[in-house]
């Protein structure tokens, strides 16, 4: 995802600044193209945030309240891993989990 995050990042960088240059050049008023770069910039970054921001999430079933949630994410145990969520009805989430022994997730509501 940090790569991602990155080119997001470049992108918007790259377009306000040709946004800046197209802008200056044809208008010749450079208060005017800094002023459409930044709308470009803040416009864009909004849209990339949004847009990653439901890349990311994890759609909860039509009806159901959101409810708590547990992620792990890239786990590196020379022994056994036990990831456990109690007392609450959830979400549990692994991913790349790398574990010489045994791996035991349990969900008590």
């Amino acid at each position: 995802m940090t790569t991602m995050r990155a080119w997001a990042i470049g992108g918007s960088v790259v377009l306000a600044g040709a946004v800046n240059v197209a802008t200056g050049m044809l208008t010749q008023n450079w208060s005017v193209a800094w002023g459409a770069c930044a709308a470009v910039l803040v416009l864009f970054s909004a849209a990339l945030a949004v847009w990653r921001a439901r890349s990311e999430g994890t759609p909860s079933p039509p009806g159901s309240p959101p409810g708590p949630s547990q992620d792990i994410q890239r786990v590196k145990s020379g022994g056994s891993v036990r990831v456990s969520m109690n007392g609450v009805a959830g979400n549990q989430k692994t991913r790349r989990l790398d574990a010489a022994g045994d791996v035991t997730i349990e969900q008590n509501d």
